[in-house]
């Protein structure tokens, strides 16, 4: 099954620190784009890869996402420490 993202291209990616959660900490994901008629949204938690909140995105692109994010965890893991890290040296 191959599914596509409609206008991969025009997707950004945004994400916080580390930040508590339940179970231990978690990140914050955001992906959006712009279409003809708004803002397509869909914001995603690492590392259970769970949907929080979408709109715009159909199921087969918030699967893609969730195995976009599966093979980019780490990096967006070690960028996430990073953000914690020059904020605690800005304070």
């Amino acid at each position: 099954m191959n599914i596509e993202i409609k206008n991969a291209e025009d997707i950004t990616m945004t994400h916080t620190g580390l930040l508590p959660g339940k179970k231990g900490k978690v990140i914050h994901v955001c992906f959006e784009r712009k279409t003809e008629r708004g803002t397509d949204y869909a914001e995603l938690m690492l590392p259970s890869r769970r949907v929080v909140n979408s709109k715009g995105f159909d199921e087969g692109e918030l699967a893609q996402l969730r195995l976009y994010l599966k093979g980019e965890e780490k990096n967006i893991i070690k960028n996430a420490k990073q953000i914690d890290h020059d904020l605690l040296f800005k304070l």
